[in-house]
């Protein structure tokens, strides 16, 4: 598969002036906060709660976001959907697959892309080629109370009537989402709010946007999860 896992994601993606180095990829932003957040443990995935427990045993070669109470997971070199208590609802059959939105999910198999329901029916076949990234795309939620500005490489951000309210002087940084934006500042991340200072100081190789409370961040090649406070909830692991 051509996507990294977590996101990851999420996921959300690019206007003129946006990072250009995103990592794993987030789930579609929902209503609600996923209900399990996937965690690798000596090299397997499983998945934790917002608490931090471990709720799906690592089995997994990877595993993605929840979206719509389904999550892809690969197994044996393809993908397939668990639910929310870790059973497997579709079998992994696909060479590649993309998350559930509107009770279907875009799936691969024999070179052909196809939409199932939440039973692995299909429901619609495809004449065309899906690109995952697109679908990335296309479920993007992006605030824009303030907007990204750039002035020699460095960035900042405006308000709606285009005043600059934090001037640029961050490596890399993303929108404004419940209150916080993460920022790259001499190569580490963190998040600000919207007066520009700091809400969790920069020390993370990546960091990605919260929701519901909890952010996925990134220290040297392993995963973790923090809480608004900054706080791990779960520590980084590969």
């Amino acid at each position: 598969m051509r996507l990294l896992p977590i996101a990851v994601a999420a996921l959300f993606l690019f206007v003129s002036c946006a990072p250009e180095d995103e990592g794993p990829v987030e789930v579609p932003a929902e209503t609600t906060a996923p209900p399990l957040l996937p965690v690798s443990v000596d090299g397997q995935w499983g998945y934790i709660d917002r608490e931090g427990e471990l709720m799906v045993e690592p089995r997994f070669e990877m595993a993605w976001p929840f979206s719509e109470n389904m999550a892809l997971v690969q197994i044996d070199g393809r993908y397939g959907f668990i639910d929310i208590d870790g059973d497997l609802r579709i079998d992994a059959e696909f060479d590649d697959a993309w998350y559930f939105s509107g009770g279907l999910a875009p799936v691969k198999k024999d070179d052909q892309w196809k939409y199932v329901d939440v039973t692995g029916e299909t429901i619609v076949e495809t004449e065309f080629r899906l690109s995952p990234s697109a679908l990335e795309k296309q479920h993007e939620e992006r605030p824009q109370a303030f907007g990204l500005v750039r002035s020699e490489g460095t960035y900042g951000f405006r308000n709606e009537d285009g005043d600059v309210v934090i001037e640029p002087q961050f490596d890399r940084a993303w929108h404004f989402r419940d209150g916080r934006a993460r920022v790259r500042l001499d190569g580490q991340w963190g998040y600000i709010d919207t007066s520009g200072s700091w809400l969790v100081e920069p020390r993370f190789d990546h960091a990605w946007d919260f929701r519901g409370g909890i952010a996925l961040v990134q220290v040297d090649d392993r995963y973790g999860y923090i809480d608004r406070d900054g706080t791990y909830i779960w520590e980084p692991t590969r």
